[in-house]
């Protein structure tokens, strides 16, 4: 059996807001050649990923200007849904409403962390008045009590999430069978 160790956040964890170009509206901050996925709040899924195509396109002017989070990056949602975590599958700029995990005092797998945070952001959400969190201060994250066990539980816990998305995920995206009580027959619904 192993134990699970305790930490403030702040001193686990590297982590920072994204950040954007001002102002926002500047048609030269989006798409054309060169352009890459930008990361918002409405990007972050539920299922601890993030969409597919991300609604806007960073141009190559801007990324200098935003932040970088390479594949397998976990981010946070701080902005409208606060709390909504994800593993990017995929190299992105992320825009000031999104934290990002920069990197970690402990050796530390990327799905078990999601997990952590995530359930972190429900707790401290029943704490906050109407179970809502409305803003999140940097303090505040960093003072957040976080457990964690050795790396190679890390690894079978976030594995096992890992998978248990993977198939959740799937079974979404599965047309619905239905029982067709005219003829007995099976058809899609």
């Amino acid at each position: 059996m192993y134990s699970w160790e305790q930490r403030k956040l702040g001193e686990y964890a590297n982590f920072r807001r994204g950040s954007f170009p001002q102002p926002y509206g500047n048609k030269e901050w989006y798409d054309g050649v060169g352009s890459a996925p930008f990361v918002q709040v409405v990007d972050v899924g539920d299922n601890l990923s993030l969409v597919d195509c991300t609604k806007q396109r960073i141009s190559k002017l801007a990324q200098p200007m935003s932040v970088y989070a390479e594949k397998g990056s976990v981010l946070v949602t701080l902005q409208g849904s606060i709390g909504r975590v994800a593993v990017s599958q995929y190299d992105a700029f992320i825009d000031r409403t999104i934290l990002i995990f920069q990197g970690y005092k402990y050796k530390t797998n990327s799905y078990f962390w999601a997990y952590i945070i995530k359930n972190k952001f429900s707790e401290e959400a029943l704490k906050a008045p109407g179970g809502t969190i409305k803003t999140i201060t940097k303090e505040a994250l960093s003072n957040f009590i976080i457990l964690y066990p050795k790396f190679s539980e890390q690894e079978q816990i976030g594995s096992f999430f890992e998978k248990l998305d993977k198939l959740i995920t799937l079974h979404q995206q599965e047309p619905f069978l239905c029982r067709n009580s005219v003829n007995g027959g099976v058809e899609l619904c």
